[in-house]
Formats: structure tokens, C-alpha cells, sequence
């Protein structure tokens, strides 16, 4: 909470640039150049030129990063590209060798090796036994 002295008076200086409003007639003619004058300069603010320079810069810094941001992205996607490439053919071989092996491995492999060496096949392992009285 702020606190003010009801004695202490605060100088304040005088506005110097009144303006008339629009609806009252300015009873001198120096305030109605003033009004004219200022009139005519109404619209678009002056910009320096060191501010024009320092935004083209600016601008031109960004576009910089972003080019540069681009062209690493596109370099970082087709090593991207190259490693899928090259983890298809390595899935692709594993497969290949994965299915030879189950070949090898499988249960039909099995019988028709074991039938070479003379083993004889016993047939469906669900059979009916009948047991004689």
C-alpha cells in the first residue's frame, strides 16, 4: 500500500501539446497550422535505416539456420533410408536361413532320416490298443 503526504505538492509540468478536439473551432490561426501540420503526417511511422539493416540481418541469420537445418535433415534421412535398406536385406537373409534350418530340423526331415538308418515308424501315437481276453 503506498502512502502520500496530503501536504506535499507534486509539481507536475503543464501538457504543451493540447490539442483542440475535433467539434471545437481553434480561436487562433497558429493552432490551426499546428493541427494541419500534424495532420499530414499521419501515416506510416518512419523507420530508421540501421533498423531495416539490422532486421534484413536478422532475417537473413534465420534463413541461414533454416537452410541449414534443411539440408541436415535431408542427409540424416537417407542414412535413415540406407540403414532400412540394409536391415531388409539382413531380415530378409535370416529368414532365409531360418526357414532352411527349421527344414532341416522339422519332423518330416526327422522320419526320412530315421527310416534310412532303419527305424521303423510307429505310426500315429492316438491308436486304439485292444486288449484279448
Amino acid at each position: 500500500m503506498m502512502v502520500q503526504s496530503p501536504l506535499k505538492k507534486h509539481d507536475i509540468r503543464p501538457n504543451l501539446r493540447k490539442m483542440p478536439l475535433p467539434d471545437q473551432k481553434s480561436s487562433s490561426g497558429k493552432q490551426a497550422k499546428h493541427t494541419a501540420k500534424s495532420a499530414a503526417k499521419v501515416g506510416l511511422p518512419k523507420i530508421k535505416p540501421w533498423k531495416v539493416i539490422l532486421g534484413s540481418v536478422i532475417i537473413g541469420i534465420f534463413g541461414l539456420f533454416y537452410l541449414t537445418h534443411v539440408f541436415s535433415t535431408q542427409r540424416l534421412l537417407e542414412e535413415v533410408q540406407t540403414l532400412e535398406a540394409e536391415y531388409n536385406r539382413a531380415r530378409a537373409q535370416y529368414d532365409e536361413l531360418k526357414l532352411r534350418y527349421d527344414r532341416m530340423v522339422g519332423p518330416a526331415e526327422i522320419y526320412r532320416k530315421a527310416e534310412e538308418q532303419g527305424f521303423i515308424n510307429g505310426g500315429p501315437a492316438d491308436k486304439v490298443i485292444i486288449i484279448k481276453e
